[in-house]
Order: structure tokens, then C-alpha cells, then sequence
């Protein structure tokens, strides 16, 4: 979460892996996946910037990267995805490449 925060992207929303044994406990399957989607899509673009500080991709590469990511969760209409898409144009990053 905080790397993910540190570079401009929304980190974690609302649940935490500590959470996951208790939902599943619940049966709450549902926000055990949406959770984890939302750990892959902050997994994706931090990959996406270490590639770019690595010098394994363009400037323009990582914000074509991004742009599509973006692109594809404003098709979206799954709730998680869009309060992702809300978090991530609401922050700034801290840390530039």
C-alpha cells in the first residue's frame, strides 16, 4: 500500500489482507475478490513505473500503459473498479521517475 501511494496510485481500498480469513469466514467471497483485483490493478502500475525507472520502458510507453489501464476501468461499471478509478485520478504522486 504505501509504494503504491507513494507513487501516485490508490493503494489499497477499505480492506486489508488481515480481512481476508474473516470475510471468507463470512462467506463474503465477493469482497475477497474485489480485493484482489484491486491489489492486481495496484501491482500492474507499480510494475509499469519500475519498468520505467529501470529504463525497460519509455516515458511514453508507461503512459500508454496507464492511459490504457484508465481506459478500460471507465468501461467498467463493477463499483470497486470505478472507486479505484475515483482514487487514482484523486492522487499525486510523491515519488517521480
Amino acid at each position: 500500500h504505501d509504494v503504491a501511494s507513494l507513487l501516485g496510485f490508490p493503494g489499497k481500498l477499505g480492506m486489508s489482507g488481515a480481512d481476508v480469513w474473516e470475510r471468507f469466514l463470512a462467506g463474503d467471497i465477493e469482497a475477497i475478490r474485489n480485493y484482489c483485483e484491486i491489489d492486481v490493478l495496484n501491482t500492474y502500475l507499480i510494475y509499469l513505473r519500475y519498468e520505467l525507472m529501470r529504463g525497460k520502458q519509455t516515458r511514453d510507453g508507461y503512459e500508454a500503459g496507464c492511459r490504457a489501464l484508465r481506459q478500460a476501468l471507465e468501461e467498467e461499471s463493477r463499483p470497486h473498479l470505478q472507486a479505484f478509478l475515483k482514487a487514482w485520478n484523486g492522487v499525486s504522486p510523491q515519488v517521480h521517475p
